[in-house]
């Protein structure tokens, strides 16, 4: 990440405008004013803000933390909504500031990866970090964002039937309010109730205890009397004449022994029950109420665009590429040209800029240092090079096929990779002075369709068969001779597809996606897409078949939300996403959305605004953007 650039006290870091109230990180120091920080705050999806009691917020050096709490959130919601009342006429155009590192360069553009505005050298300098980011005009980005709200954010509901809801939301709060209320009357008569249970717990206990004690003082002062007497007439038997005494002192039948007081029992269960249920109670009390919040998932389709190019080429269109700037290129064998289209900003329209003659056919863009390789109909790979006036000149041609080049891959910095009609797949080194030169070649028994490179160099290839060949570079080969490079087989992917395996892609998971066609001369057709996965060994494995499509698989592409994307005959584009399975290890993919369109799909890209590009069979350049936009 690229250092801040203003070190102003009043900057916001992130949109380079200044305030008089910014929010500090304490850990870095950065500021932030409330709209930045009221973006990031809401950058997730609305879905994992709800059930929680603070939000964290980052830094963009990754230094700095804020944890705001509802409170907080609240606070700059209400900061945020007074802002924008008061700049709502106010014309804050971020491509008319100043870069405070450039004198006299304008913010023009906005890296999507920084989140910062920048002007053309921050672009352009190689010791910057942008260099080599996702960089779009700020007026590219104005009508980027204002399509999106005005045009492709798709709700569920409109502003009148969502007040309705928050109406009827408010009106269930209320009730629950209500109810509250009415529960804290329950726990107050039942406190009341307790406190008169316990009055008159206590009254009738002290009432009954007093009569104890009174009967035991009776029969305590009666039998001393007794005993007393007793002693008196054993002593005096032969003395005492009274008749009436000696009868009392033989009168009583029962002699008082002992004692035993007993407790209400089932009043004692009640009240042990009662002093239980309060321990549940006041256990259970920590969360009286929640809130479940309930979201519907937005519609996410790709709608095409009302621009787009016709007829491009007077045939197939072979090759599809974005290059710098924002520029499509696009060849064909039949015409043997190379075009190049660049937006009109203002109008939203792509144009023609430039044409590059030549027997172009397959094409192979190398965005680190900019650089076009092609492949002809002769087997001639032709370098081109961009100058300063924007075209491309071919500087060199490397010979080596004996027939047509089909297919180019890059395998790394200094290797390039080619296959064609010949049967070879050739490897092309360069060297200390940067020129390619052949470095060596694998012979096959069929034409070469595809080939590929695996993040592990590795090379993947089709040929016009249903196997997928893996071939890996012999290390022991190349310490005998530097200048030649030997590919070796490692794996042959075979037993899944009917047809030809007629393209092939690699994720950013190291999965693999080969889709298939029709063999004509044996008139096998293969519409699947097969997914392969690595096992434990860095060997490939069957992991699942796809199936949707009707006709051949012409492209497949990987897409930057992790999903990819296949193209057919079938006129269809789908979008296919990984798919959650229980007590799985490894990832499986469904189907979520479908483009169709009239005429059949043979070349796919994603620009770098996230768009869709195509070229059709009709020898159209289509385009087709999310509905629900991609910021």
């Amino acid at each position: 990440m690229s250092e801040l650039k203003s070190n102003s006290s009043m900057c916001c870091n992130y949109c380079q405008r200044y305030f008089t109230s910014l929010s500090r990180f304490k850990e870095c120091g950065h500021k932030i004013c409330v709209s930045c920080l009221f973006q990031r705050i809401f950058i997730n999806n609305i879905q994992d803000f709800t059930g929680v009691s603070k939000i964290n917020v980052k830094c963009k050096c990754g230094n700095g933390d804020l944890d705001e709490t509802l409170n907080d959130i609240s606070s700059i919601i209400m900061k945020k909504t007074e802002l924008d009342k008061n700049n709502k006429d106010e014309d804050t155009r971020e491509e008319t500031k100043m870069c405070p590192t450039h004198t006299n360069s304008y913010l023009n553009y906005y890296c999507i990866e920084c989140f910062n505005h920048i002007c053309k050298k921050c672009q352009a300098d190689e010791h910057n970090d942008h260099h080599s980011h996702r960089v779009l005009s700020c007026l590219k980005l104005k009508r980027i964002i204002k399509n999106n709200i005005e045009q492709n954010l798709f709700l569920k509901f409109d502003d009148n039937s969502f007040q309705i809801i928050c109406d009827n939301i408010s009106a269930e709060i209320q009730k629950e309010v209500e109810m509250f209320n009415k529960t804290i009357d329950k726990v107050d008569d039942l406190i009341k109730t307790i406190c008169d249970f316990r009055d008159e717990y206590i009254k009738k206990y002290k009432v009954e205890l007093k009569n104890i004690v009174q009967n035991f003082k009776i029969l305590k002062v009666y039998y001393m009397n007794y005993y007393n007497d007793l002693k008196i007439a054993k002593e005096n038997q032969e003395k005492c004449n009274n008749i009436n005494f000696l009868r009392y002192v033989n009168n009583i039948s029962y002699e008082f022994e002992d004692m035993k007081i007993e407790h209400n029992e089932t009043l004692s269960l009640k009240i042990s029950e009662f002093t239980n249920f309060l321990d549940k109670f006041k256990k259970g009390s920590s969360k009286l109420i929640n809130a479940h919040y309930f979201f519907t998932e937005g519609k996410r389709d790709y709608i095409m665009e009302q621009n787009y190019l016709n007829k491009v080429h007077e045939g197939f269109i072979s090759s599809l590429v974005e290059l710098t700037n924002e520029r499509i290129l696009t060849s064909s064998r039949k015409d043997f040209r190379m075009k190049i289209f660049k937006e009109d900003e203002e109008n939203n329209v792509y144009q023609e800029v430039k044409e590059i003659k030549g027997k172009c056919g397959c094409v192979l863009y190398s965005k680190e240092d900019n650089k076009i390789f092609t492949g002809d109909a002769n087997g001639d790979i032709s370098i081109y090079e961009e100058k300063k006036n924007n075209d491309y000149v071919r500087v060199t041609t490397l010979s080596y096929h004996e027939k047509q080049i089909n297919t180019l891959a890059k395998i790394s910095d200094d290797k390039i990779v080619s296959g064609g009609n010949d049967r070879r797949v050739v490897v092309w080194k360069m060297n200390e002075d940067k020129q390619y030169y052949y470095a060596n070649s694998i012979k096959m028994n069929r034409i070469i369709l595809n080939v590929i490179a695996l993040f592990d160099e590795r090379i993947a290839f089709t040929c016009d068969d249903n196997i997928i060949y893996i071939y890996k570079q012999d290390d022991n080969f190349e310490k005998k001779q530097k200048d030649i490079t030997d590919y070796i087989l490692d794996q042959e992917l075979k037993g899944k597809h009917k047809g030809m395996v007629n393209c092939l892609c690699q994720l950013n998971n190291s999965y693999i996606i080969s889709g298939g066609a029709e063999k004509k001369v044996e008139k096998i057709k293969d519409k699947s897409l097969i997914v392969w996965r690595t096992d434990k060994d860095n060997s490939y494995i069957y992991s699942q078949s796809l199936k949707g499509h009707n006709g051949d698989i012409t492209c497949i592409i990987q897409l930057r939300d992790g999903n990819f994307a296949s193209s057919s005959a079938d006129h269809t584009i789908k979008i296919w996403k990984e798919k959650k399975v229980k007590d799985l290890d490894y990832i499986s993919y469904e189907l979520a959305y479908n483009i169709e369109y009239p005429h059949g799909i043979y070349k796919m890209i994603q620009l770098e605004d996230d768009r869709i590009c195509a070229a059709s069979s009709t020898f159209q350049i289509l385009f087709w953007r999310n509905r629900s936009g991609s910021y």
